[in-house]
């Protein structure tokens, strides 16, 4: 994988890194909090907060959320809106984990990251046997 986060991103045996999408954490009332990236693994989906002063340097270990693929329940592409100049109003595109919500960047489709997000979902549920939701 060429894009994704500087730094180690710890693995658990037998456990691969597969994609990482630069985001933000959207708060309830659709402004964000500091940008990382969401990690999905084999096994699990991880944020990780870029660490630094202007949050550039580094991502900052632990994780800030953990999903194990298995247990999630919920997967959706999502629109959060922003708050720009007198009153306007902007929708990004993003995607909601178990309700919580990740504002992508405008040139990542928040219906491709679900369909992988789910793709490898559906694939970790598969090999442990679970039913699929």
């Amino acid at each position: 994988m060429t894009d994704g986060p500087e730094g180690p991103v710890p693995l658990e045996p037998h456990e691969q890194r597969l994609r990482a999408w630069r985001v933000e954490p959207a708060r309830p009332d659709g402004s964000a909090d500091r940008a990382g990236w969401l990690v999905l693994t084999s096994h699990r989906i991880r944020f990780f907060q870029n660490g630094g002063i202007f949050g550039t340097g580094p991502v900052q270990l632990p994780p800030r959320f953990t999903w194990r693929l298995e247990e999630i329940r919920t997967v959706a592409p999502r629109r959060y809106e922003m708050n720009v100049g007198y009153g306007d109003r902007l929708a990004i595109p993003g995607v909601a984990i178990d309700g919580q919500g990740f504002r992508l960047n405008r040139e990542t489709s928040a219906p491709a990251v679900f369909a992988e997000i789910e793709r490898v979902r559906r694939a970790r549920r598969s090999e442990l046997h679970f039913p699929l939701l």
